[in-house]
């Protein structure tokens, strides 16, 4: 419980996924982050486990 998920999901519009789903209630870490490969952030489940969103 609480841990990080090895675990991805890749979307098409990473800032227009993260405002829907922030808008339904997810808890996010933080905003999108922009790499040089992508951009992704991290959420939490109800349990506290952390997952990977990006595009």
């Amino acid at each position: 419980v609480g841990t990080f998920m090895n675990m991805s999901y890749s979307c098409d519009d990473i800032q227009e996924t993260y405002k829907a789903l922030k808008a339904r209630g997810v808890e996010f870490e933080g905003p999108p982050q922009e790499q040089p490969w992508g951009t992704y952030a991290i959420f939490k489940d109800s349990e506290g486990n952390r997952f990977v969103v990006g595009s």
